[in-house]
């Protein structure tokens, strides 16, 4: 069996009571759950969630 490693990118739109992104991204890295199970050929080793934050998505161009 061979190591590969896998980058899967999630975007996630939230709505907040926080008044600032890095408090939305704490209480999100604290609570908030994230699975990813093996399969009968594929065992997972290891998974994280890196979080970021993303301003001004209003100008951005999502293929529109």
């Amino acid at each position: 069996m061979k190591t590969e490693e896998i980058f899967f990118i999630v975007r996630i739109e939230v709505s907040t009571q926080h008044g600032h992104i890095e408090e939305t991204l704490q209480e999100m890295e604290k609570t908030s759950r994230f699975f990813i199970t093996n399969t009968p050929k594929v065992k997972v080793i290891h998974s994280e969630i890196s979080t970021t934050k993303v301003r001004n998505l209003k100008n951005r161009n999502h293929g529109a």
